[in-house]
């Protein structure tokens, strides 16, 4: 295998690990809560620096909340699983008006139930937040793939 290619793979298993790592700690976390081990709560504090992890707003495995909220696992998650498909199709092309009307639904969600004008409950937190994930990835990985062809070939 070639540097080149080395290179190429190496930025492209990036984004991955790094989702799948943010995924696997939110679910661990409510686990080792639930053993009682001490380590719970430093998985938690990591993640709080990206999710509010307010109780009512999490998914619940067990008795212990995960680290992230509903609406933040499901943004993870859907990145996660739009990447792997991408990346199969390799495609560069960005989807402005579908990523924009993805996100739609997610910003008047959050948005009215920050203004205080409704509540919104869990389940709906989960399908914007996985319509708003599928946005962002329609936006950010095609990006990326250009970045990788264009750090790769120069190199």
């Amino acid at each position: 295998m070639s540097m080149r290619n080395f290179t190429r793979i190496l930025f492209f298993t990036i984004p991955y690990l790094f989702l799948f790592f943010i995924l696997a700690l939110s679910v661990i976390a409510p686990l080792l809560e639930y053993q009682r081990l001490e380590v719970s709560r430093n998985l938690y504090e990591i993640l709080h620096n990206i999710c509010h992890q307010m109780p009512t707003r999490c998914l619940w495995i067990y008795t212990s909340p995960m680290a992230l909220c509903s609406r933040c696992f499901s943004i993870y998650l859907a990145l996660f699983m739009l990447g792997i498909f991408l990346i199969k199709h390799r495609t560069k092309r960005i989807y402005w008006k579908i990523a924009i009307l993805f996100l739609v639904p997610c910003i008047i969600d959050g948005s009215t139930e920050y203004l205080g004008l409704r509540l919104s409950n869990n389940i709906l937190r989960f399908i914007t937040g996985a319509l708003a994930g599928v946005g962002i990835g329609l936006i950010f990985f095609p990006l990326y793939f250009r970045f990788v062809d264009s750090v790769t070939e120069r190199g």
